[in-house]
């Protein structure tokens, strides 16, 4: 089984404002209106690439950009179609009521996830006032994908891009299981260094694997395998920041010598492209 586990969604005007959506697909050769993930357009990407399952992520950035994807809008997506999407809620600690609002996305709405976006809501991931968020997603057994590393949008704060800014939490919160996506581009190496001391952390590939050269994104994996933790390493899009096909052939590359691979390392085996490419996104959700 295929599993991205990273991708949006939200349609374009009715979700996302013009303004963002230019920020955010400037860096990527996709005009703004390309931010947008209607149900069949959705549907059709995941089937023409061969992917089978997604982790579907709310958004809720409404404090600082005016906008949200509700959690009400993922968990009727998740229910017309259980079969391919685990849907993630997302809450913002500096508004009241955030973990309470968490705890009535999973247990009400029978979400699945967390998604958090502390740069683009200018607040650290480690600010206290996201423990009691944490609290309760530790409570529920559901797992936090937390934004790490650049994003274009212009109000998002860059003193919060630092996966490293996670430890704290991973020391606080040793039951927790935190997913840091894109692999803290452009710390993916600290990332990667991060995951290995803390044996309850992940890391998605998101825009990662997708739009780095080969070569650079076989080093990081050789490295994943030296530190033990290429296990914990989720195969993801972003879509509709990045298409998935190309993004599934990219990584079927790893796998054979079209890509060239650090002095003394080897491409993917066919169980750790497994791995990368869903299984351990399965296991992570089935916890």
């Amino acid at each position: 089984m295929i599993i991205d586990a990273h991708v949006h969604a939200g349609e374009y005007y009715r979700h996302f404002t013009a303004r963002f959506a230019d920020q955010m697909m400037a860096t990527t050769g996709l005009p703004p209106e390309a931010l947008s993930a209607p149900e069949d357009k959705l549907l059709a990407e995941m089937d023409a690439a061969g992917v089978d399952h997604a982790f579907l992520l709310a958004f809720d950035v409404r404090r600082v950009e005016g906008f949200s994807v509700p959690n009400t809008f993922v968990a009727d997506l998740c229910a017309r179609h259980p079969e391919r999407f685990t849907g993630f809620a997302s809450v913002d600690a500096g508004r009241p009521g955030a973990a309470e609002e968490l705890r009535h996305a999973v247990t009400e709405l029978g979400l699945r996830g967390l998604k958090t976006a502390p740069c683009y809501l200018r607040m650290s991931p480690a600010d206290p006032r996201w423990f009691e968020v944490y609290e309760t997603a530790q409570e529920l057994g559901v797992p936090v994908l937390v934004h790490t590393g650049y994003t274009p949008a212009k109000n998002a704060d860059a003193r919060y891009f630092s996966p490293l800014l996670l430890e704290p939490v991973a020391k606080e919160f040793p039951e927790l299981r935190l997913i840091l996506a894109h692999l803290g581009t452009p710390w993916t190496t600290p990332c990667i260094d991060l995951l290995s001391r803390h044996p309850q952390l992940y890391a998605d590939l998101s825009i990662f694997g997708t739009y780095q050269s080969p070569p650079t994104v076989a080093a990081a994996l050789a490295h994943a395998r030296v530190r033990g933790v290429l296990d914990r390493l989720l195969w993801g899009t972003d879509f509709p920041f990045a298409t998935m096909s190309a993004a599934v052939a990219r990584m079927a590359r790893l796998t054979t010598d079209a890509t060239p691979w650090p002095s003394g390392s080897a491409p993917l085996t066919p169980d750790e492209h497994r791995a990368l490419m869903g299984g351990t996104a399965a296991r992570l959700t089935q916890k």
